[in-house]
């Protein structure tokens, strides 16, 4: 039974499965082993290219690795809790395929958990140096009004990179909303909540999937 499950939500992503897997695979294997054992849950999410064929390929190679299909896009929270309800893990981290987040920060989420914290959320460094107002204007609006109605100020409510307590992640996939602002739902069942600044780059390989109107 793994320790830790790593859910990465991917949509026509196939330039960067490779350095992200690599990085990924990286991690986890110089970190948890043993008892601490990993598993990774790719949500192919509608891909038109060839993630889902990379994703396969990955997952006969590395036993630890599943790939949930989605037959098109349905949004990258859809995908983080198809993911979810293939969990084994104690702990979740959610992961962006954009290597913005560098995986390289898994083991401080984890070890932030382990000190007995429900949820973890990753605080983006250099955002400013990395990405644009289009980008940084929306995310605070954003903040700003999610601290306002959950009453959880934490500074970066957008940060894919997070890790959560298994019960969490239970009791998240008990709701039954369509459409659900997972970092807030998460916050709403968590006892303690802890933010971790993590590092920031810029998209190592193709485009965002949000244009200004979906992150409003």
């Amino acid at each position: 039974m793994p320790y830790l499950s790593v859910v990465v939500p991917i949509y026509n992503e196939q330039a960067n499965i490779p350095q992200l897997w690599d990085r990924l695979a990286t991690v986890l294997r110089g970190n948890f082993q043993g008892e601490r054992d990993w598993e990774v849950i790719f949500t192919d999410d509608g891909s038109k290219d060839m993630s889902l064929k990379m994703l396969i390929d990955i997952a006969a190679q590395e036993p630890r690795v599943k790939v949930v299909e989605f037959n098109r896009n349905y949004g990258q929270h859809s995908a983080i809790f198809g993911a979810f309800a293939q969990v084994e893990g104690q702990v979740v981290v959610t992961l962006d395929a954009d290597l913005q987040n560098p995986p390289e920060e898994i083991p401080k989420l984890v070890a932030k958990v382990e000190e007995g914290y429900d949820v973890v959320g990753g605080w983006r460094q250099g955002r400013m140096q990395n990405d644009s107002l289009l980008r940084t204007l929306p995310s605070k609006i954003v903040n700003a009004v999610t601290r306002k109605t959950t009453g959880v100020a934490l500074n970066d409510y957008g940060c894919m990179l997070r890790a959560y307590s298994r019960d969490v992640v239970e009791a998240m996939l008990l709701c039954k909303e369509r459409h659900s602002f997972i970092p807030a739902l998460a916050n709403s069942f968590a006892k303690r909540i802890a933010e971790v600044p993590v590092g920031h780059a810029e998209r190592a390989a193709g485009d965002s999937k949000y244009n200004l109107w979906r992150l409003i």
